[in-house]
């Protein structure tokens, strides 16, 4: 981990950075993702990465749109944030299948749970996304 750089009371974007992925690298490791892989641009972007055919075989019925038919490719967790006082996680996706349209297809009563994630600050954002990917991991794993 970093070494913690404020400018104010502002998180260094790289420290935003830091610490999405030791939120959620337990449970995207857990199931058969990488550690995410971080960088810094206009955004702070984070990509996890499972090999689809062994990410299919554990999660048959999630994000079914998501449909590869080359051997080697990845299913990849997109997750983009803001920085700055208001820092947000602002797009989250599974292969361009966008979280709020994941959950739409969920029969829990989570469809408007991505808007609740990305109106809250990133660090408690973050927290709550960790959550639901590990009850849409636990629900959907057919191993």
């Amino acid at each position: 981990m970093r070494e913690d750089r404020r400018v104010g009371s502002q998180r260094a974007p790289e420290d935003l950075a830091d610490l999405i992925c030791a939120e959620l690298d337990p449970v995207m490791t857990a199931n058969g993702f990488l550690a995410g892989q971080s960088g810094v641009g206009e955004k702070i972007g984070i990509v996890y990465c499972a090999p689809h055919d062994e990410f299919r075989q554990r999660f048959p019925d999630l994000a079914p749109t998501i449909q590869y038919g080359d051997e080697g490719a990845c299913t990849d967790l997109n997750i983009q944030a803001g920085f700055g006082a208001d820092a947000r996680l602002e797009d989250i996706r599974f292969d361009g299948v966008t979280l709020e349209d994941l959950l739409a297809g969920e029969e829990t009563g989570d469809a408007n749970e991505a808007h609740a994630i990305m109106s809250l600050p990133a660090h408690t954002g973050v927290t709550r996304l960790r959550s639901l990917l590990d009850e849409l991991f636990t629900r959907h794993n057919a191993t």
